[in-house]
């Protein structure tokens, strides 16, 4: 399973990119995909690397190594009530989350490539990035599988 319900939230008001990671790991971590060190590792990254992570206009995708407590392959999806800037000079500023949990380098390649693919439809992008249903985005990511 790729996704679970529960790891999508709407209308996050973070205060800070680290506090819209917080969130995104945070439901990971509360559906079983990874421990709470993950979590703080996951922020760890941002503050250590910057925000390589923001992979598309509006679109983060933060994650931690998979030995940093990742539990099983999942992701969450966390879409912020305002914008954040996280320091990216092409993509910014971020609306939506996509929390990575993987367990290895080669479930860690197949989820992103899963998102890449279903993200490479302007439609998916589309409702990814505006809807504010979380079954319709619960539905987009599973049916993508």
């Amino acid at each position: 399973m790729m996704i679970v319900r529960q790891a999508i939230i709407i209308d996050h008001p973070a205060s800070s990119a680290a506090d819209a990671i917080q969130a995104a790991g945070q439901a990971l971590c509360q559906s079983g995909a990874c421990s709470p060190e993950y979590v703080a590792a996951m922020v760890a990254s941002y503050q250590e690397f910057g925000p390589y992570f923001v992979i598309a206009p509006g679109l983060a995708m933060p994650h931690a190594r998979p030995e940093q407590g990742a539990i099983k392959a999942q992701l969450s999806l966390v879409r912020l009530r305002e914008p954040i800037a996280f320091g990216h000079t092409e993509n910014d500023p971020v609306q939506v989350l996509l929390g990575l949990s993987a367990t290895s380098s080669d479930r860690h390649i197949h989820l992103i490539q899963h998102i890449v693919t279903l993200l490479a439809d302007e439609n998916n992008l589309h409702t990814l990035m505006n809807s504010c249903n979380p079954e319709q985005l619960y539905h987009l990511i599973a049916s993508a599988e």
